[in-house]
């Protein structure tokens, strides 16, 4: 799996094994991908981790001096509500305030780290449409 630029400068995601072998992962394009649902369990910051699916719109690369880009911030929009078998609407996310954060996803190319909380689900990555969630009503707060 790599990230390479096209000539129309569009930045494309190539995996290996899929039947979707590219996706493009360019700032602003809308995808399916894998990522993590940070609950909080109590007050005392305990933090449960649900993988789940997530509409999300990219937001920048993630780039590495010497290894060139390694990932990409997804801002998520819509959540798959695993106990309620839909989908639902993130309503409170919130612009991280530090350097350390959970949302956007970071999703990273496999053996590149990162401080903020990498997630290795690239290959999971699938454009989709902000069309099919139009009558998704039901709200989520992250």
């Amino acid at each position: 799996m790599e990230i390479i630029i096209k000539d129309d400068n569009q930045r494309t995601l190539i995996k290996d094994d899929s039947d979707e072998a590219e996706v493009n992962i360019s700032d602003g394009q809308i995808i399916q991908y894998t990522g993590i649902y940070y609950k909080t369990i109590n007050d005392i910051s305990e933090i449960a981790k649900i993988e789940t699916q997530f509409i999300g719109v990219i937001e920048t690369k993630r780039y590495r001096y010497d290894l060139g880009i390694t990932g990409i911030y997804v801002k998520p929009l819509y959540i798959w509500d695993i106990l309620n078998y839909q989908w639902r609407k993130i309503v409170n996310y919130k612009c991280p305030m530090s350097k350390y954060f959970y949302y956007p996803h970071l999703l990273s190319l496999p053996k590149t780290n990162s401080f903020n909380i990498p997630l290795y689900f690239l290959h999971t990555c699938q454009n989709t449409s902000l069309d099919n969630f139009i009558n998704v009503t039901k709200d989520f707060t992250l």
